[in-house]
């Protein structure tokens, strides 16, 4: 006769066993913790990103900078020796220029005024420019180079009392009166002054004798050149390419 002999588990056997659940402090710390680590992976990739884009923008040179420099250098006709010492100069230029600043930059290829604080255009416009000219009259001759470099702007007028001059006459080919007009806004509301008699303007008034450009000198419409004109200065740097 066979008898089933069960055997029963014992209270502390692996199988009935139960792992204690943790205290609540620990589960808090826990989460803590990892709340924590989270936060400071995060601030430590913000810091990777904006280290990156530091880098990425101290070595992007503007394009407006790189443009000017490959316009004058291909107009050069020196040596080699002179030719690189010409673009060390030019880096040396770039590299010392502070980018964080509102500069306008004026491309006659595309015919654009560009207003940019570093590499960022703030704004752009059409440009048109005058064409260069040497207007000759009565035994005086004027002449009107075609201009590309950097230079600062020399100042800025609104609404100035132009003077007309002679030269604006003797370009239509109009007899030069004896007592010349000043017209306000003659050249245009407003005037942004650049060294030897070079301008950005907006269009002169109707009653003006000069329609168009300044010979030489670029002009841009009276809204846009509003736009920009809190942001220059004497210190504007103007560059031409």
């Amino acid at each position: 006769m066979r008898s089933d002999r069960r055997q029963e588990a014992r209270p502390d056997s692996p199988a009935r066993r139960r792992l204690p659940r943790p205290a609540v402090w620990l589960t808090l710390v826990v989460l803590s913790l990892a709340l924590t680590l989270l936060g400071l992976a995060k601030y430590h990739r913000r810091r990777l990103d904006g280290h990156f884009d530091d880098i990425v923008r101290k070595q992007q040179s503007s394009s407006v900078d790189i443009a000017m420099i490959r316009s004058e250098l291909a107009t050069m006709n020196v040596a080699r020796g002179a030719l690189e010492r010409e673009v060390d100069e030019r880096l040396q230029l770039l590299s010392n220029l502070r980018e964080q600043q509102f500069y306008i930059a004026i491309d006659t290829a595309q015919r654009k005024l560009r207003l940019q604080f570093g590499s960022t255009i703030v704004r752009e416009c059409d440009v048109v420019i005058g064409p260069p000219r040497e207007i000759e009259s009565g035994g005086t001759t004027w002449k009107f180079v075609a201009f590309k470099g950097a230079m600062n702007a020399t100042g800025k007028v609104e609404d100035y009392a132009w003077a007309v001059p002679a030269w604006v006459y003797a370009m239509d080919g109009v007899v030069v009166p004896a007592a010349r007009p000043t017209i306000i806004a003659g050249l245009g509301k407003y005037i942004v002054t650049l060294p030897n008699g070079y301008v950005i303007h907006s269009p002169p008034v109707a009653a003006s004798p000069l329609h168009g450009a300044k010979p030489a000198s670029f002009l841009v419409s009276e809204a846009d050149l509003r736009a920009i004109w809190p942001r220059v200065s004497s210190n504007t740097r103007v560059y031409v390419y």
